[in-house]
């Protein structure tokens, strides 16, 4: 390169200062982007529901990532491994739902979700059919491809009550039946310090 455009080039990008940070609105709830997503996540239902993983992947991005808990990045092939393995140990679902917490518009091609995720069903572990009942907030990003909502992005990842057999379990550790039951805040605890 040059030393005239490397300097010209440097100058301009010195005095432009980084990129404007992304501005985000709370979207109206007449906005139809909030129909079309909410559509979205009905179809994720009901592949859930089905075990039918092509069904569900098909609402997201090839370059989805999941940013979990603990640090790691999911590509979309992990997710979707995950996802279908995690298939084959649903023996039945009972109830699932994704509910809007908040609902952001970047832009007419961006949404940023905040969802509550709530799933109870009945799942093989530790070689017995055991209730599953799992609660999750998260933020997910969707981005507009070829005229339909893909999911992107999925992060910051809050756990809420997980409770396997009607017992609350720590959701960042392997279950484990014979651990005591999870009580994060001391809730349960009596007076005397004993369960």
């Amino acid at each position: 390169m040059k030393p005239w455009v490397f300097a010209v080039l440097s100058t301009y990008l010195l005095l432009s200062g980084p990129a404007p940070a992304e501005v985000c609105s709370p979207m109206p709830k007449g906005d139809a982007r909030r129909q079309q997503l909410d559509g979205q996540y009905a179809r994720m239902e009901r592949a859930t529901v089905a075990n039918n993983a092509k069904q569900l992947f098909a609402v997201y991005a090839p370059d989805f990532e999941a940013h979990m808990a603990n640090g790691e990045v999911w590509s979309f092939k992990q997710s979707a491994s995950y996802s279908t393995a995690g298939f084959d140990q649903v023996k039945e679902n009972i109830s699932i739902s994704n509910t809007f917490l908040d609902l952001q518009s970047c832009g007419p091609a961006v949404l940023k979700a905040t969802v509550l995720q709530q799933w109870t069903r009945r799942q093989m572990s530790l070689g017995k059919v055991r209730l599953y009942q799992t609660t999750t907030v998260q933020d997910e990003t969707w981005v507009l491809m070829d005229g339909e909502w893909k999911r992107k992005l999925v992060d910051n990842i809050r756990p809420g009550a997980w409770l396997i057999d009607l017992k609350r379990i720590d959701p960042t550790k392997d279950y484990d039946p014979e651990a005591p039951l999870f009580d994060p805040h001391g809730l349960l605890r009596s007076t005397d310090g004993s369960n």
